[in-house]
């Protein structure tokens, strides 16, 4: 899909790696899946059913978690906690985590991102929220993943001052801050700010070398997007002095980038969507951040889907844009995905050619409101397994009602494009 250099390095890579002991083509449901083996890219979205967090495994066995969430709630329209409510569901993750990871090299995540600041990404506080048996925080979210696992390096879109688009307060901002100072100061992390336009700040940490056709371009936080040349960007947001206080919200502040391995790519933007999509003749443009964020991103192969599928994300352009093969929509409350979103994905005017929809979570209300499609994949965690090379993937889904990583479904192989 990048280029033709791009695809001589993939077959290299490719001819000068063998893994037998993942090899994709070799699964079948009710078997439990291989660990990730090197050469090979995973990406698991984990399912704990109250929030979003993806583990990426590159081919190096270099490991990056993209959130944690916990909404620390529960009834009415929400979901129910998997496998179930015994344990917080930043120890699910953590658990998860360390299962996945038991081929790679070092125990370790090499990178922590947080796409952004809301509970369901990082972990709400609340008031039977324990003490962490470390440092002077709360556990909640990703501060339970840090129980279980070591963070070596943690990115998001505000550190070390969070003043956009104002000074970002409350009790979730302020443990989660001290948080972060503290894994500084006692354990070694390093923290940073998410570079847009850059391809050097998420790297390969083990044997960057053996595999040249990989790499994580920064698209966009905070409003700023790269513009497709070099590592320049530009400020899609006006200055927030010049609108309405609120007018900029949290999740079009979401971090967005696109992984390309060999002929793969993958798309991964938070909770970015388009205020104002359902009134659209009421919105000004700078309210659509997914169409700068389409128009550099290109077509991918795989993507997850913007704020769960909900109303507000998912535009027929953005989607038409990226013309996915395989959408991946994690959710954790009965309105997502939302029936306008779904049939646009769905839609063959959206995009032509064939595509497929994984839903994390599928409870009977949304598939009768929001008509999911019932010989659709079925609900679960859902692994992307990329193999050496890049030129071919799988999909899983995995059972998420209890630990035993049996598949309850494959699909695929899908072609790079």
């Amino acid at each position: 899909m990048r280029t033709l250099t791009r695809s001589i390095i993939a077959l290299f890579t490719f001819a000068a790696v063998s893994i037998p002991s993942a090899r994709a083509d070799a699964v079948k449901a009710g078997d439990t899946l291989p660990l990730w083996s090197e050469g090979c890219l995973d990406i698991h979205h984990i399912n704990t059913g109250k929030g979003e967090s993806s583990l990426i495994i590159m081919p190096d066995g270099t490991t990056m978690l993209v959130d944690a969430g916990d909404i620390a709630a529960k009834g009415g329209s929400l979901l129910d906690a998997l496998p179930d409510d015994s344990r917080l569901p930043g120890e699910w993750i953590a658990r998860y985590i360390s299962r996945a990871t038991a081929g790679t090299p070092g125990r370790a995540l090499n990178y922590v991102l947080l796409t952004h600041f809301h509970s369901d990404h990082m972990g709400k506080l609340t008031k039977t929220s324990r003490d962490s048996s470390a440092g002077d925080y709360k556990l909640a979210g990703l501060t339970e993943v840090a129980e279980h696992v070591a963070f070596e390096k943690i990115i998001d879109r505000g550190w070390p001052d969070y003043n956009f688009p104002e000074p970002l307060k409350g009790a979730m901002m302020a443990n989660y801050r001290k948080f972060v100072d503290w894994q500084i100061a006692n354990k070694g992390a390093k923290a940073e700010r998410f570079n847009v336009g850059v391809k050097d700040q998420i790297v390969l940490r083990k044997n960057p070398a053996k595999y040249p056709s990989f790499e994580i371009r920064n698209i966009a936080a905070n409003g700023v997007v790269w513009t497709g040349a070099g590592t320049n960007t530009r400020n899609h947001f006006p200055d927030p002095k010049d609108v309405a206080k609120g007018a900029i919200i949290e999740n079009n502040c979401s971090i967005a980038f696109r992984l390309s391995y060999g002929e793969f790519d993958y798309f991964s933007g938070g909770d970015l969507s388009v205020a104002g999509m359902e009134f659209p003749s009421s919105a000004e443009p700078w309210l659509d951040i997914e169409r700068p964020v389409a128009l550099v991103t290109g077509p991918v192969d795989v993507m997850k889907a913007g704020h769960h599928g909900y109303r507000d994300a998912g535009s027929a352009f953005f989607l038409g844009t990226l013309r996915p093969r395989v959408i991946v929509i994690d959710t954790w409350h009965i309105a997502q995905p939302s029936i306008n979103i779904y049939r646009l994905m769905k839609s063959g005017k959206t995009w032509p050619g064939p595509r497929d929809i994984f839903i994390t979570n599928q409870p009977e209300a949304t598939r009768l409101v929001t008509q999911i499609d019932k010989k659709g994949p079925p609900p679960g965690h859902i692994v992307i397994r990329v193999k050496p090379g890049g030129d071919e993937y799988y999909v899983y889904v995995l059972e998420e009602t209890n630990e035993s990583g049996r598949v309850k479904s494959v699909h695929g192989p899908y072609k790079s494009r």
